[in-house]
């Protein structure tokens, strides 16, 4: 198993820049269809099918892994607190006890659920990567936000399955969370920004 996480990005720190308003995607874009295709397509059958067979036992217990992921990720990045307004207010010590994060937790959780149930159908993939880019970019998260998560992933992966836990596995969860950054990063391009003059 991976002892780093390889895709791991140099994110700013500090707060995060505030929302962008009013985002908008053109979804008939042909250019960013082909791109999204494109990453979609690395999740090769194999995968898919480990998506299938070890999903459903990370979710058997999601909300405490979705807390595991979240503990590890804030712990790693402590200033990404700042990107969800519901929990700026909080004191770093109240997070892991609160229900707003569990609430996250378990949106997130069953967005991943909903990922890897589409996963075989392009347009139902398109449109529910287009729908989280759309709630992603309004707080100004990148690739990188997705992919620093993956350390949190793999502690959840090995709480899941323990010495079954292969290579294999944590690869397949790696590239998906690579792709789902480049998703959301070609959707990102095709925010239409609505300014007041």
């Amino acid at each position: 198993m991976p002892a780093t996480c390889p895709f791991k990005g140099n994110p700013p720190s500090g707060p995060q820049s505030p929302a962008v308003q009013s985002p908008l995607f053109d979804l008939n874009n042909p250019d960013a269809k082909i791109k999204m295709r494109q990453e979609m397509d690395r999740i090769t059958e194999r995968q898919k099918h480990i998506f299938t067979e070890t999903f459903p036992v990370i979710f058997k217990e999601y909300k405490r892994n979705g807390l595991v992921l979240f503990a590890k990720y804030f712990s790693e990045f402590p200033h990404y607190k700042n990107i969800w307004p519901q929990f700026r207010t909080l004191q770093d010590s109240a997070l892991l006890a609160s229900n707003e994060l569990a609430n996250h937790c378990s949106v997130y959780m069953s967005g991943l659920k909903e990922i890897v149930e589409v996963m075989d159908d392009e347009e139902k993939l398109t449109y529910f990567m287009a729908r989280i880019a759309r709630s992603h970019v309004k707080w100004n998260i990148n690739k990188y936000h997705i992919t620093n998560m993956l350390e949190g992933v793999d502690v959840v992966l090995q709480r899941s399955f323990g010495d079954k836990l292969t290579d294999e596995i944590v690869n397949a969860y790696h590239t998906l969370y690579d792709v789902i950054g480049n998703l959301l990063d070609i959707q990102k391009k095709l925010v239409v920004v609505k300014r007041p003059f």
